[in-house]
């Protein structure tokens, strides 16, 4: 049988299917949505259906039949034009915004290569990649000295699946610790205690479960009014635990809350670790690329005194979703942990075995997600990733300034220093009773001092100002209960997010309320 060619393997319906997808990916990755265009065209489900309908349909049929290209190539434009629109510099949402151009085209890149990073011999290039970057990252959070090897045989840590899936690693590295025949025998009987801020991230509870330590052993230790946990009261709800009769057994500090983007103090945290002989992970999600910055680097002093590092590349550096590294201190202990040492895939003497990586995590097949990773920083370099936190921060600052300049139509909750700037908007009729309202030494309104009747009706604008910005597309910002009173949370991270995009967005608020809730 002859081999087929590439032109007989490509239909000229899929070339042109093919084609006609990058050329309109290639464009909105060069020229995205901004000014005053939507952030997103809102469509209900049942509109989205009707628009889909059109062409291809949403669903599919118990018999599904081919479509051509100019059906198929509709429904990509709708697909566009319907979904939000996250490089849009008014879009300040979520921990994460548009992505770094280079970052999309790497992760195509590596989609087309179709490896996985679990052994040398599919991923030989892409092994070393990760041994590199895993190495940098390593050297920048202090887990290893700046003359260490740069292309470790061992390197520092892994990749891994999101946030949750680092922390959940994490967390049953670190119960191997405590109890090291556990992956084989199972739990001793231990009732393990977990210790997070109130302000945690959800995946503590999350991997908890899973690990069958439960969320009840999960104990949230009290913040201050930041979002920052108390050292004192990690001390105490340490001793209440054991009092109790449970077993600690870890600690996660927390560099860059999702809400308040609060940075606990990893000394601190550190000390009470050591003493007590605790592992300490810390979850740097979001604030770990702060450590880029030589202004903020020092927000996350002490994390090279941690057990374990979790670290989201696609929120501020701009990854594509999703780019996350886990840093392990002692990365000896990944294969103990780990290792299931099957011996089709992990054979000790294939040609270069002793750097492939998958038995030393739970994932054997694995997306390639430090290509765009490496190519933007080969691109960038380390300046141009300096650069991006420092923008962010300076435009949370600006937003900052323009809330308190207001006169009273925004009011500080937990205004903050890093990029997440959580404030409320004040009906002009309630202006001159929030003003009198009781506020912290930094100036952010104490919520729990307010009337019910007053914080109720702030507590009840966010939702229907929100409501009509998507309905307009003026913007995307969240909101959400802090305090006890839903709050606006803007996220400035976006490069593209500029002083008139702050102002913009301030102002879409003002005339929503307005118009909603006045």
């Amino acid at each position: 049988m002859c081999d087929m060619s590439t032109s007989e393997r490509v239909s000229a319906t899929e070339r042109a299917v093919i084609e006609g997808i990058v050329e309109r990916a290639t464009q909105f990755v060069v020229d995205p949505p901004s000014g005053d265009d939507p952030v997103i065209t809102l469509a209900s489900p049942a509109m989205l259906a009707q628009v889909f309908g059109a062409n291809v349909g949403l669903a599919f049929d118990d018999r599904a039949m081919a479509h051509d290209d100019v059906a198929v190539l509709d429904a990509v434009e709708e697909i566009i034009r319907y979904s939000m629109h996250t490089s849009h510099p008014r879009f300040v949402n979520q921990n994460f915004a548009g992505p770094d151009p280079i970052s999309v085209v790497g992760d195509w890149l590596g989609a087309a290569l179709n490896t996985t990073g679990a052994t040398f011999e599919v991923a030989p290039v892409f092994t070393l990649m990760e041994s590199a970057v895993l190495g940098k990252l390593g050297r920048i959070a202090g887990y290893l000295p700046a003359n260490a090897d740069p292309l470790p045989v061992l390197p520092p840590g892994l990749f891994c699946a999101g946030g949750s899936m680092g922390t959940l690693l994490a967390l049953q590295l670190a119960r191997h610790r405590h109890q090291p025949d556990v992956a084989v025998k199972g739990s001793n009987g231990d009732r393990l205690a977990l210790f997070v801020s109130e302000s945690g991230h959800y995946a503590a509870g999350k991997s908890a479960a899973l690990l069958g330590i439960g969320t009840d052993g999960v104990v949230k230790v009290p913040c201050d009014r930041d979002g920052a946990m108390i050292p004192e009261a990690l001390e105490a709800a340490i001793d209440d635990s054991v009092r109790q009769g449970s077993v600690p057994f870890a600690v996660i500090g927390t560099a860059g809350t999702t809400v308040t983007s609060a940075f606990d103090d990893l000394g601190a945290l550190a000390d009470i670790c050591e003493e007590r002989g605790l592992w300490l992970h810390v979850d740097g999600c979001y604030g770990g690329s702060a450590l880029f910055s030589a202004d903020h680097e020092g927000r996350l002093q002490g994390v090279e005194r941690s057990d374990s590092f979790v670290w989201n590349l696609h929120k501020m550096m701009g990854m594509t979703q999703q780019c996350t590294a886990l840093l392990v201190k002692d990365p000896h202990q990944l294969a103990p942990c780990f290792a299931a040492k099957a011996d089709y895939l992990f054979q000790t003497d294939k040609l270069y075995g002793e750097y492939d990586s998958g038995d030393r995590t739970f994932q054997c097949a694995r997306r390639i997600d430090v290509l765009k990773l490496w190519l933007s920083w080969k691109v960038r370099g380390d300046e141009a990733f300096r650069e991006r936190i420092d923008h962010a921060v300076a435009m949370a600052s600006h937003a900052r300034a323009s809330i308190a300049a207001s006169n009273g139509a925004f009011v500080p909750v937990v205004s903050g220093d890093f990029t997440n700037v959580v404030f409320t908007w004040v009906p002009p009729d309630l202006r001159v009773a929030v003003a009198a309202a009781e506020t912290t030494a930094d100036g952010d309104l104490r919520v729990e001092d307010l009337s019910a009747e007053l914080r109720s009706a702030l507590h009840g604008c966010p939702p229907l100002i929100k409501a009509q910005m998507q309905e307009q597309g003026s913007g995307m910002i969240g909101f959400q209960p802090v305090h006890g009173m839903n709050t606006f949370r803007m996220i400035c991270m976006s490069t593209s997010l500029q002083r008139d995009d702050v102002d913009a967005l301030l102002a879409a608020i003002d005339g929503g309320g307005r118009s909603a809730c006045s």
